[in-house]
C-alpha cells in the first residue's frame, strides 16, 4: 500500500513526536521513511554566508535524526531533505513526487474554542495535499509520553461510494497492524412535523442504516476481514464519530473527503474537516477525486 513515509519535521519536540509512529509503520508496511526540514526564511534576502549556514544546520539536524532512526530501521529505507520555500507548500510537493506515499505529521492540541484550530502548517497540508495523510494530535500521547499502542481503527461510513473509497486504507493498515475495524454509521433524520411522524422517519432511516451497514460487514467478511464489527448512532455525524473515537481505547479513524482542484483543493468536506480539527485522536485523511461531498 505504502512505499514511504514523509515525516515533516520543524526542530520541535512535537514534529519529532511521530517518529516512534513512523518506526511501527515502516515495518509493518516495509516502506522507507523519508524526513524533510522546510526553510521558510526569504533566502533571496538574505547574505550567501547565512543561506548556506541555514542549509548546512537543516542537514545536520536531518542527519541527527536519521542516526536515531537507524537503531530500528535500516539504512537503505531512510532519506531526508532540506527544502526552501513555503512548508505546506514544500511538504505538498515532495509528498506527490511519488506515488504510494503516507504523509505522517502531528498537530498540537487545545481545549475549548480552541480545539478548531491545527498548527497552520498541518492544517494547510490536511486542506491541500492529494497524498494520504494520518494526523496525530499531541492529545494521543500517553501520560509518561509514549505513544499509546494502535488496536482499532474506525471507519465511518455515509452510504456514499466516496466514503467507501477509504476502506482499501483502511483495511492495508489492519492488516499491517492486526488491528479491528469498527465500521459506523450515523444519521440525523431532520423532518419538520409532528412527533410522531418524526418518530415514523427517524425508525425509517435507522433501518435503512442498519441494512447498509450490515451489508457492508457481510461484504468485508467474505473479502477475509474477521475481526470487524459496527455501531449505528443517532445524531451530527461529527459529534458522534468524535465521541466514538474519544471513547475507544487506542483507536485512529480513517476518513475520505473529496478531491478539488485550484481553490477549492483548500476545502474538506463538513464532517471529516470537523474531525480533523476537534477529535484527540488520530485521523487518517485520504482525499478522493468525486463529485460527492465528503
Amino acid at each position: 500500500m505504502y512505499k514511504r513515509i514523509l515525516i515533516p519535521l520543524d526542530g520541535s519536540s512535537l514534529s519529532e513526536s511521530v517518529l516512534p509512529i513512523a518506526v511501527l509503520l515502516a515495518n509493518a508496511f516495509g516502506c522507507g521513511i523519508e524526513l524533510i526540514f522546510v526553510i521558510s526564511i526569504p533566502m533571496a534576502e538574505i547574505p550567501a554566508k547565512i543561506k548556506s549556514q541555514a542549509l548546512s544546520d537543516g542537514e545536520y539536524y536531518l542527519k541527527e535524526r536519521l542516526q536515531i532512526l537507524s537503531s530500528s530501521v535500516r539504512k537503505e529505507q531512510l532519506s531526508s531533505s532540506v527544502q526552501i520555500g513555503q512548508p505546506a507548500d514544500r511538504i505538498i510537493e515532495q509528498a506527490e513526487l511519488h506515488e504510494k506515499t503516507l504523509i505522517l505529521m502531528s498537530s498540537h492540541g487545545y481545549s475549548g474554542v480552541q480545539r478548531l484550530l491545527l498548527g497552520s502548517v498541518t492544517s494547510k497540508v490536511v486542506q491541500a495535499t492529494r497524498t494520504p495523510i494520518l494526523v496525530i494530535p499531541v492529545r494521543a500521547m500517553e501520560i509518561e509520553g509514549g505513544l499509546v499502542e494502535f488496536e482499532r481503527m474506525i471507519v465511518p461510513l455515509d452510504g456514499s461510494k466516496l466514503a467507501e473509497s477509504v476502506l482499501p486504507h483502511a483495511l492495508a493498515f489492519c492488516e499491517a497492524l492486526d488491528l479491528e475495524m469498527i465500521l459506523i454509521r450515523s444519521y440525523n433524520p431532520n423532518f419538520p412535523g409532528s412527533s410522531v411522524r418524526m418518530h415514523d422517519v427517524s425508525q425509517i432511516v435507522h433501518d435503512s442504516a442498519e441494512r447498509y451497514i450490515q451489508a457492508k460487514l457481510e461484504e468485508l467478511r467474505e473479502k477475509g476481514s474477521k475481526r470487524i464489527s459496527s455501531r449505528i448512532f443517532r445524531g451530527h455525524a461529527a459529534e458522534q464519530i468524535i465521541d466514538f473515537a474519544m471513547a475507544t481505547p487506542n483507536s485512529m479513524t480513517a476518513m475520505c473527503t473529496h478531491g478539488r482542484h485550484g481553490i477549492g483543493r483548500w476545502m474538506l468536506g463538513s464532517v471529516t474537516n470537523k474531525v480533523v480539527q476537534c477529535t484527540e485522536e488520530p485521523v487518517l485523511v485520504i482525499r478522493c477525486i468525486g463529485t460527492e461531498s465528503g
